[in-house]
């Protein structure tokens, strides 16, 4: 089993650009409250710091498609094993892992459906699928399309988002929770859990401070990491933490939000 790590809201903050820090944070908090059995499957695994944020030990396999992060992954240690591969067809046998998890990846991929059906294939019988993504409101929690939206600029605010979700986050999927369970279904397999978080508060906080990210974001491409000095910016955030922490935790109780957690449990067939 998986052991999870302590103060991870700390650590991201310390590690990378606040508005990321603050989402993943949420999640963090999510996925502690589910076993990881393992072996465990990171399905686009990124540059390895969300799994090496949430857990004390390496995980198992992490793949992904971009042989950059990948390699900015092998510098934080975080997985035993990297692939550089799609999604769609991961060079493992059926029945090869327990868990699969998959953060804020899926909405990136034009044809998620073989995806689904590859992960219930690698997943042992009654393996667990922990996965994030967004519902339509996460276009939509914007500062900019709140305001448009708010002087009756319907037309110019859909554009607003449309350019925000295809060429800012490269986003090309939004469902309800009802939308991934049915997709998540029609794979076979079973939810355990389903539900939003990351409220409208939180997004727009978020959203105003994108663009204090600049800075961290030519970091990441010319140092391959979002933060060069980790241990100071961590004395830094230390205090400013605590108070976060109570609002991030505050929020998870609101029932509803701009993205979306779903547990699946692996079914008998598809």
């Amino acid at each position: 089993m998986m052991q999870f790590r302590d103060g991870t809201l700390l650590v991201y903050m310390s590690m990378a650009p606040l508005a990321l820090a603050f989402e993943r944070a949420l999640e963090c908090s999510i996925y502690r409250r589910f076993p990881f059995k393992r072996p465990v499957l990171d399905l686009g695994c990124g540059d390895g710091l969300f799994a090496h944020i949430l857990f004390t030990e390496p995980v198992d396999t992490g793949i992904d498609p971009d042989p950059k992060e990948i390699a900015r992954a092998r510098t934080l240690f975080s997985h035993h094993e990297l692939i550089e591969c799609q999604g769609h067809a991961i060079p493992k046998p059926s029945g090869a892992y327990r868990t699969v998890f998959s953060n804020s990846v899926l909405e990136h991929i034009p044809m998620i459906e073989p995806v689904f059906r590859e992960v219930h294939r690698l997943l042992a019988p009654g393996g667990r699928f922990y996965l994030t993504v967004p519902s339509p409101l996460f276009e939509r929690y914007t500062i900019l399309n709140t305001v448009l939206e708010s002087c009756g600029c319907a037309g110019l605010a859909a554009r607003y988002r449309l350019f925000c979700s295809r060429v800012l986050w490269k986003q090309q999927h939004y469902h309800f929770v009802d939308g991934w369970r049915s997709l998540a279904i029609a794979s076979g397999f079973r939810v355990i859990s389903a539900r939003e978080y990351d409220p409208m508060c939180i997004c727009l906080l978020n959203d105003a401070l994108y663009p204090l990210a600049g800075f961290s974001l030519v970091e990441k491409r010319v140092f391959g990491r979002w933060v060069l000095f980790p241990g100071l910016r961590r004395s830094v955030m230390r205090i400013l933490s605590h108070s976060v922490d109570r609002m991030l935790n505050r929020s998870l109780n609101t029932g509803k939000g701009a993205l979306v957690f779903l547990a699946l449990e692996k079914g008998d067939s598809i």
